[in-house]
């Protein structure tokens, strides 16, 4: 499903020239970095550990969050990387 995603993102970024592909990525990442940044800022990341420490059945379902978090940093970071290369 992500390689689904991935390849639409390119797809719609691809009329672009290289150097807003990158502006544009580098953007989607300092969003994406900013939104991390304002749940720990805002103390909800105490909540969203505690319902993880109460609930075993939430491991899961919060890792699989965080590999997917990971997956698009890394992807936005790489995008980011080759374009400007």
């Amino acid at each position: 499903m992500l390689d689904q995603v991935f390849s639409y993102y390119d797809k719609l970024i691809a009329p672009l020239s290289a150097g807003s592909q990158a502006l544009l990525s580098a953007a989607l990442l300092i969003f994406l970095i900013w939104q991390i940044w304002m749940i720990f800022k805002s103390g909800h990341w105490m909540f969203m550990a505690t319902l993880i420490l109460c609930l075993p059945g939430t491991w899961p379902a919060a890792r699989n969050i965080g590999h997917l978090v990971l997956v698009v940093l890394k992807f936005l970071l790489v995008r980011a990387q080759l374009l400007l290369s």
